[in-house]
């Protein structure tokens, strides 16, 4: 007698004996018939937890290959919801889920494209307060947002926990990958040896000025699809111990040897370049210097205390993300102008007001106010003073006030306080050419103002049928 399944009900191969259902068999027969995966690379994948911390650009790939592989639970944590400007790019999430959290929508279309593995959508911010928490439950984690706090309290978590990063990152036509506090040793041996973390590869936390996310500086949706895919890709190879994850004699258990006996690299991306992937070898932990993976004894004889405690870690102050006290710059209501006030006042006196749009030449293409001029902020940012006279130069001598334009509201401040700075300095040099006699200056001095929120607000409370992008 033989059941609905084919087999001998009282055969070796009763249902209860096999590791995995008859659907799995076929669904990953694919994959479990190489020989450096088989059966047992499969089952791995089944009983693996991951984390994946943002479902974008990069976290919609990851999450499509990791579910499609098999990975038995994976849980998806993005605090966001999906805008139409999402879909160009973050391929999960489709037109009738818009305005939906987008780790609900990301673990939506998972289920459906597997409905053998246990999706977990947590629509919350990663912090402090749960990072630890949330890192230690799971084997892995994939980095895969845009915020460099975001990428130090990743790390460092996954330090505290002994945890593996696979980390990813895409703007404009590049990306790059890395395998971040990865095992250099086997299993079971302790220590275990380990590669740098993100703070061994990036000490000081970049400027805020000059960190550019893929809002403001764009990015090609082909760019972050390789880049999450590899990220899954090298997810599996951990997960599953193939490649050079593999559990094999070629782990060095000194670490002194690590360098020489398992290099690790970085994995450059640029699809424009003649050689689009390119591999950068990096350098070891920084045994005696990172206060997340260092050695405590070394650590203490440079003066430096280890992170032991997510919650006691200052990352915006580290970031350089704390904003002055009140009453400083940020608070200087008198800098800024609404939508409203642009509309009656700058658009109907073009003989003393001005626009000028700093967004790039690209952007200022796509679509512009009529009659703004085009100073893009990265000419103000080198050179304000020089700005400031060519623009000047540009526009009416009549003219005594210029509203600063961009798409938010942000890098228009940014130029207002660069104009403001150079105008007051340009004064009193005329008030110091005046004391010795020189003839005055025939132009009247210009007040710059910011205009609060951009060409966003300017949309969505003038003119509703100026394009957002």
């Amino acid at each position: 007698m033989t059941t609905d399944e084919g087999e001998d009900a009282a055969g070796p191969s009763s249902l209860e004996q096999r590791p995995l259902s008859l659907g799995e068999y076929k669904r990953y027969g694919r994959q479990m018939i190489l020989p450096d995966f088989g059966l047992g690379g499969q089952l791995r994948l089944k009983q693996a937890k991951v984390l994946i911390v943002g479902a974008g650009g990069l976290g919609c790939p990851a999450l499509q290959y990791l579910a499609a592989a098999g990975v038995g639970h994976i849980t998806i944590v993005d605090a966001d919801v999906v805008e139409t400007s999402n879909l160009a790019r973050q391929i999960l999430h489709t037109d009738s889920r818009v305005g939906m959290p987008k780790a609900q929508s990301a673990a939506t279309a998972a289920r459906q494209l597997n409905p053998h593995i246990n999706v977990v959508p947590l629509c919350e911010s990663l912090s402090a307060d749960n990072a630890q928490a949330l890192v230690g439950a799971h084997d892995v984690v994939l980095d895969c947002t845009d915020n460099v706090l975001t990428r130090y309290l990743i790390s460092d978590a996954a330090v505290l926990c002994g945890k593996q990063v696979v980390s990813g990152a895409a703007q404009g036509f590049s990306g790059q990958l890395v395998v971040l506090h990865k095992k250099l040793s086997r299993e079971g041996r302790e220590p275990i040896a380990r590669g740098p973390c993100y703070r061994c590869l990036y000490p000081r936390a970049p400027r805020p000025e000059d960190v550019t996310d893929c809002e403001d500086g764009g990015v090609l949706g082909g760019v972050t699809g390789l880049v999450g895919t590899m990220q899954a890709l090298e997810t599996v190879k951990l997960l599953a111990r193939i490649g050079d994850a593999a559990d094999g004699d070629d782990f060095d258990t000194d670490e002194k040897n690590i360098s020489d006996a398992a290099p690790l690299y970085m994995t450059l991306i640029n699809p424009l370049d003649p050689v689009p992937y390119r591999s950068v070898k990096l350098r070891p932990r920084r045994a005696a210097t990172c206060r997340s993976c260092g050695d405590g004894d070394l650590l203490l004889a440079a003066g430096l205390s280890k992170i032991r405690d997510l919650q006691s870690e200052d990352y915006v102050s580290f970031c350089g993300l704390a904003k002055p006290s009140s009453g400083g710059q940020f608070e200087d209501q008198e800098a800024h102008i609404s939508v409203q006030t642009l509309q009656e006042s700058w658009q109907k006196d073009g003989a003393t007001h001005a626009i000028v749009d700093v967004r790039p030449p690209v952007e200022f293409e796509i679509a512009r106010l009529p009659g703004s001029h085009s100073v893009p902020y990265q000419n103000l940012r080198r050179n304000a003073p020089l700005a400031l006279e060519k623009l000047r130069d540009s526009l009416p001598e009549t003219t005594t006030h210029v509203a600063l334009l961009c798409r938010r509201g942000n890098d228009s401040l940014l130029a207002q306080r660069l104009l403001s700075s150079a105008s007051s300095e340009q004064e009193e040099r005329q008030d110091q050419q005046q004391s010795h006699k020189d003839p005055p200056s025939s132009r009247s001095p210009i007040v710059f103002k910011n205009v609060r929120g951009g060409l966003r607000a300017w949309s969505s409370d003038v003119d509703v049928a100026f394009p957002t992008y």
